[in-house]
């Protein structure tokens, strides 16, 4: 199984869309480009409810799409580990 690593931005609580997506890197990396790309938000951006989100998909054997695995679905604190 292949894991597909992906950030997602968010308005509030609403997903708007997928910022990135790549297998290529780790999920260490990911993580901590999720982190950089918050952390760069302008205070502006903050108090309208941006944030940027890490999210892990699964790709089955065969190319074929299974459900994503959010982090913030599987943990009430997205920005858990």
């Amino acid at each position: 199984m292949i894991k597909v690593y992906e950030i997602h931005r968010y308005l509030n609580d609403q997903f708007q869309y997928v910022v990135a997506r790549t297998h290529k890197y780790t999920e260490e990396k990911v993580h901590l480009d999720v982190k950089r790309m918050n952390t760069m938000l302008s205070a502006e951006m903050r108090k309208s409810g941006v944030r940027y989100v890490f999210a892990i998909e699964d790709m089955s054997a065969s190319n074929k799409k299974t459900s994503s695995k959010y982090l913030h679905q599987q943990n009430k604190n997205p920005w858990a580990r």
